[in-house]
């Protein structure tokens, strides 16, 4: 029998806002390029290291990385009448909405958590949206279907130190005393998305600003997920503790992506699947359980399907045990 975890909750219109409907296609990285990446790495200092710019004391053995097959649940929007579920392991919520309060109820429970916040745009209606000055997101980058999101100019060096990194590291202090175990950075693969970024993001830029990420999550003790970013999984599986992906099987399964890179190293890849219409990047009830899931439980990876994009916890449906 596959398991169907249900949490009955009131629908929140205000946040629909998490799911980015539109695809970005993975592109090809020259050699060229990735060499310019590390050479041009610039790993930022967190805010235990500004003053000597050295780097915190390693503290990977007391990271949680957690390992394939995990079973976890996406869940960022509704949370009045939240049922936990005792044999979910993970649960990622949303870092500004689960502060404190909510992690605190999870990990009371025995639950991993994972704190999403996104680290590539602004959006509007975040606590410190206004923090963002006009240099530090792109203009006329907004996103698709998201009116009051815009993409963060992460190529902008000055933008970037001044103003980008010191929100993103608040962001992260939030994450470290609130209890979460891990972060999930949203919006970390502009550089693919030319039309809405306008070409001023650089895959060298991205492979930069994905490093200073994971350097800064971890200076906290911080376990981080890679979202998506398919290209540049070789140069960033040794810096991520966990992936998380949207629609990697409905899209020709990209998920075999992840065979030789994150499962590889015995990290967890966290997948939701989604289907409303029948449209280009979603896959069905009947072929997620008959197609999809013999994949997912042999690669190892932690996959769900969800009638709908509202990540709200509701009718979410596991692979088979």
């Amino acid at each position: 029998m596959y398991r169907t975890i249900c949490f009955f909750l009131q629908k929140n219109p205000q946040h629909n806002h998490f799911i980015r409907l539109k695809r970005t296609i993975p592109i090809l990285m020259f050699a060229a390029v990735l060499s310019a990446c590390s050479s041009g790495s610039s790993v930022g200092s967190s805010k235990d290291t500004e003053n000597t710019g050295e780097p915190s004391a390693d503290n990977s053995s007391q990271r949680w990385v957690p390992t394939p097959g995990a079973l976890w649940v996406w869940h960022l929007q509704d949370y009045d009448n939240l049922d936990v579920d005792e044999n979910t392991e993970v649960y990622d919520i949303d870092l500004f909405e689960g502060a404190e309060s909510l992690v605190k109820q999870l990990k009371a429970r025995g639950k991993k958590v994972i704190c999403y916040f996104s680290a590539g745009t602004r959006e509007d209606w975040r606590p410190d949206a206004d923090k963002f000055t006009e240099a530090s997101v792109i203009a006329e980058g907004g996103l698709e279907n998201w009116p009051d999101e815009t993409w963060l100019n992460i190529g902008d060096s000055e933008a970037l130190s001044g103003t980008i990194k010191p929100i993103l590291e608040a962001r992260l202090d939030l994450a470290r005393d609130s209890g979460c175990d891990a972060v999930e950075p949203d919006n970390v693969d502009g550089y693919a998305n030319v039309e809405e970024t306008r070409g001023m993001i650089s895959a060298a830029d991205q492979l930069a600003f994905n490093l200073w990420l994971a350097e800064a999550a971890h200076n906290r003790n911080l376990s981080i997920g890679l979202k998506n970013d398919l290209d540049q999984l070789d140069e960033l599986v040794d810096h991520y503790d966990f992936a998380v992906n949207e629609q990697c099987f409905a899209y020709g399964n990209e998920c075999v992506l992840y065979e030789d890179t994150f499962l590889a190293a015995g990290k967890a890849v966290f997948n939701q699947e989604y289907y409303e219409d029948g449209a280009e990047g979603e896959i069905g009830q009947a072929q997620f359980l008959n197609n999809a899931c013999a994949y997912f439980l042999s690669a190892g990876i932690s996959a769900l399907w969800k009638q709908g994009y509202d990540l709200d916890g509701r009718n979410v449906m596991t692979c088979p045990e």
